[in-house]
């Protein structure tokens, strides 16, 4: 599954990265600037492009997980996973009861307001790892029913004490760490620049199950870059 991510918070953005070649966008509530119906509206129109859309959110945040879920997203990126118990948490919370999770039930969007079966669907939940402790506890981490892990590169070379830096030893060992215990399946990548698209593509022979790929930001810099005037 190929995603992009969009930041900026506008329906208009939704429908133009919707028309991609891309399966499907995620809209970033870390570190975008949505209001509740902005991000909505974003939902609808991806949504109804028959893209996937996903959202990415930073921590256990009712409101927003239920307002997102209600409106129809097909999965949640959750930022910074680090231990079982916080994973344990966040998956409860965003799963029906008939699927083992705590999740209310409501005539919304997701059913079609009541014309479609009401608590059943299962969205697809995605835990970034993107720290140290994480990856110190990445065994237990691997027992949660995330359908997908993603790597934060930036935040995890960062918490190493190495940012962006990509040839530092030991970023190199925390993510072999990873790479070699996450199965290809359930394994994805996070990357938000050019230049980490190409380095990317450069070093991976095996490429993950999920790969977001980009930034609506970084988009429209190369765009008006590529500008002759």
């Amino acid at each position: 599954m190929n995603l992009t991510l969009q930041s900026i918070p506008s329906p208009l953005i939704s429908e133009i990265m919707a028309e991609s070649q891309f399966d499907g966008v995620v809209l970033d509530t870390e570190h975008g600037h949505f209001n509740n119906e902005t991000l909505f509206n974003c939902i609808q129109v991806i949504t109804l492009s028959n893209k996937k859309c996903f959202v990415r959110v930073t921590d256990l945040n009712k409101q927003l997980i239920r307002m997102c879920l209600d409106a129809g997203v097909d999965g949640l990126i959750f930022s910074t996973i680090e231990t079982h118990t916080q994973a344990l948490e966040l998956i409860e919370y965003s799963t029906y009861p008939m699927h083992g999770g705590i999740r209310g039930s409501a005539l919304v969007r997701e059913n079609k307001y009541g014309e479609l079966e009401i608590g059943k669907k299962i969205p697809i939940l995605v835990g970034q790892i993107e720290t140290k402790r994480a990856v110190d506890n990445l065994i237990n981490l691997l027992n949660c029913k995330f359908d997908y892990f993603v790597v934060g590169p930036y935040d995890l070379s960062a918490s190493l004490g190495c940012t962006a830096d990509w040839s530092n030893p030991l970023y190199n060992t925390y993510l072999n760490k990873i790479n070699s215990n996450i199965p290809t399946n359930r394994l994805g990548a996070f990357l938000p620049s050019k230049n980490d698209i190409e380095r990317f593509i450069a070093s991976n022979t095996q490429r993950p199950e999920l790969l977001i790929w980009g930034l609506d930001i970084d988009f429209l810099k190369i765009g008006l870059k590529n500008i002759k005037l």
